[in-house]
């Protein structure tokens, strides 16, 4: 670790933060969606496929619909990747105008009372509701329809354990703020203390916040 005058030198920072444990978390969440991303160009491509039948030769099998909107309940998983890049829109008239800490106030207080409970509540239902469905071995209604409708259910419970981990990033790195201040961080990171104290020690990293 450097001594330099300018290792705690206050820095004002937005997104520069970096808190390991925070960092995990949202690479589990970013991974995972990034990866599965490239669903969005198969649903245009199969959607492209459906209008070509359906007008060009009049004929729409059933799977294919159904094929469709399986394919569109990946979009589930965008909501935690929002959360973690904090894409979401939200009206900051307000909220834009609020300290700091007053903000990271405001974000900790969402999430402990709208998204974890909300997240929490859906997940519990989504796993039952995804495991009756492997266990009679749900298909579709439709004699042409997909097999297998468990497959595409269990994305609702994977989705919010995505949005969980998330808000738990969120979570952790707005109350490590609250606690340490954007003007006692460090731009390198602490050495020193216990390998879990490490896990949620917040510094700065090159990018810095006009």
């Amino acid at each position: 670790m450097s001594d330099k005058p300018e290792e705690f030198t206050p820095v004002h920072c937005k997104d520069s933060v970096y808190i390991p444990i925070v960092s995990f978390l949202t690479s589990i969440v970013t991974t995972i969606t990034t990866k599965t991303a490239w669903v969005n160009l198969l649903v245009i491509l199969v959607i492209l496929i459906n209008v070509v039948l359906r007008y060009g030769f009049h004929n729409s099998p059933a799977y294919v619909d159904e094929i469709i909107w399986h394919l569109y309940a990946f979009f589930m998983f965008g909501l935690s990747h929002a959360i973690t890049t904090d894409a979401h829109i939200r009206v900051d008239i307000i909220h834009m105008h609020l300290s700091k800490k007053t903000q990271r106030i405001i974000e900790v207080l969402g999430i402990v009372l709208l998204i974890m409970p909300f997240t929490l509540i859906v997940l519990d239902h989504s796993i039952g509701w995804t495991y009756h469905s492997f266990t009679v071995n749900e298909f579709s209604e439709n004699t042409t329809g997909l097999p297998y409708r468990w497959v595409v259910k269990s994305i609702l419970p994977l989705s919010m354990i995505l949005i969980f981990i998330a808000s738990l990033a969120g979570l952790i790195k707005n109350i490590v703020l609250l606690i340490h201040g954007d003007n006692s961080l460090r731009k390198f990171p602490n050495d020193s203390g216990s390998a879990i104290g490490r896990l949620f020690s917040p510094s700065i990293t090159n990018h810095k916040e006009n």
